[in-house]
């Protein structure tokens, strides 16, 4: 039998709400912020990526399941519109967005800055007249993106904010570890002339000091100009350029054409992480698969 005192705390017990509330959910546009987010996040918070693989943020059309997920997420991680222009009026006031080329801290370049010459200007999509939304690509730029990530899940979900502090702390000492070995073996390196396909690594050149001849396209949506092509074409005959860069995302054989009958190397940089896994992978991982493409073009490796 049981008695009246127990069947009365049974009871209660049906009535009351769970103690453990639901992880934060987060969602980040492209996968390399979401490994990122995940690095941060460690088993405490869900991270979705918002993106498929084979989407460019340049100019992307949200699907239906697309704003039920930034709808349901605690937080939506976006660069801006810088890069994804397609969410500005989604996501300009949104409560739970949280923008990262203005976040406190961050540092951003500007196209104009250094930028290599072009025969053509596209303004769709994106913008390449003021902040570089490429941010991710940067070592530094990381840090702060990861600080962002680390603010708002002490927000949401103060009960692991010590996890948070430490998991950001791992994260900010690994990636100066690999910075710091990047550094070292770039540095050694002499001739570094090469073309990129796209226009997006200033913030990677910027940490190692690299700097391309060129690229093919401003937007990767765009063909590249027949006078880009030929200009190109005839510095990698000259010898001045080691390799050319292509990108997954893109048909190879128009780099393979510029390089017939050459020494450079076509190689191919992964701006966007298509082969790693937010479940598996982390943010040092993207890094030093970039380095690693820049060092085999230079012949380290």
């Amino acid at each position: 039998m049981i008695s009246s005192t127990k069947k009365f705390f049974i009871a209660l017990m049906l009535f009351l709400p769970a103690v453990a509330s639901a992880q934060p959910n987060l969602v980040t546009t492209i996968k390399p912020l979401g490994l990122i987010a995940n690095d941060i996040a460690g088993n405490h918070a869900n991270v979705e990526v918002l993106l498929p693989d084979s989407a460019s943020p340049h100019d992307y059309a949200l699907r239906p399941s697309d704003l039920k997920k930034i709808s349901a997420a605690d937080a939506v991680f976006w660069v801006g519109p810088e890069l994804e222009l397609f969410l500005e009026k989604l996501l300009g006031d949104a409560d739970n967005a949280v923008r990262l080329t203005t976040y406190p801290g961050m540092p951003v370049r500007y196209f104009d800055e250094g930028a290599h010459g072009h025969d053509d200007h596209d303004h769709h999509g994106h913008s390449h007249d003021g902040i570089d939304g490429h941010i991710w690509l940067g070592p530094d730029q990381s840090i702060v993106i990861a600080q962002a990530v680390k603010d708002k899940l002490v927000k949401l979900d103060p009960s692991h904010a010590k996890d948070y502090e430490s998991n950001y702390a791992r994260f900010k000492a690994d990636l100066e570890s690999a910075k710091s070995s990047l550094e070292t073996r770039l540095s050694a390196i002499d001739n570094k002339g090469y073309f990129l396909f796209h226009d997006a690594y200033g913030y990677f050149e910027d940490a190692f000091k690299l700097n391309s001849l060129g690229h093919l396209t401003i937007n990767p949506e765009r063909k590249p100009g027949a006078k880009t092509l030929v200009a190109i074409r005839g510095a990698i005959k000259k010898g001045q350029a080691q390799c050319v860069f292509s990108e997954p995302q893109f048909n190879p054989a128009m780099v393979s054409t510029l390089v017939k009958g050459t020494d450079a190397k076509v190689l191919v940089l992964d701006p966007m992480a298509t082969d790693l896994k937010v479940e598996t992978n982390q943010y040092v991982d993207f890094l030093n698969q970039l380095g690693s493409q820049y060092l085999a073009c230079f012949s380290e490796i």
